[in-house]
């Protein structure tokens, strides 16, 4: 029987939807992960990823209560952190410094981007 996918690993979750948040959370919880506090603000996220020295990887909402999160993912580029983005209908266009990350709509599997997440930080 296969463990935990995600056990011990540091995830940031950035999401401003509390209820997708908390499911998200949950979901990854399961998984052995431990989540870092789910942070509803660019500036949260910011703050965050600059102040914590043991984050595995992230999932990142492109944005977070109207503002775009591309700080937040340049950061997480130029730390080497793993991650992928949650894109909603009303998401801002992601620049071309990132399409190659991946990137879910917020309908998504979630066990689908788990075993995304689990491929990305144990690499």
């Amino acid at each position: 029987m296969e463990g935990p996918k995600l056990r011990d690993y540091s995830i940031l979750i950035a999401e401003d939807d509390y209820t997708f948040a908390l499911e998200l959370r949950d979901a990854f919880v399961t998984e052995g992960a431990k989540v870092i506090h789910p942070p509803d603000t660019i500036e949260d996220t910011l703050d965050v990823i600059m102040s914590s020295s043991s984050i595995d990887g992230a999932v990142l909402s492109v944005n977070l209560q109207g503002e775009a999160t591309f700080a937040a993912a340049e950061h997480l580029v130029r730390r080497q952190i793993p991650f992928v983005f949650l894109e909603s209908l009303n998401s801002s266009d992601i620049p071309d410094s990132f399409k190659g990350i991946d990137r879910f709509k917020k309908s998504i599997d979630i066990a689908h981007l788990i075993e995304v997440m689990e491929s990305l930080v144990s690499a």
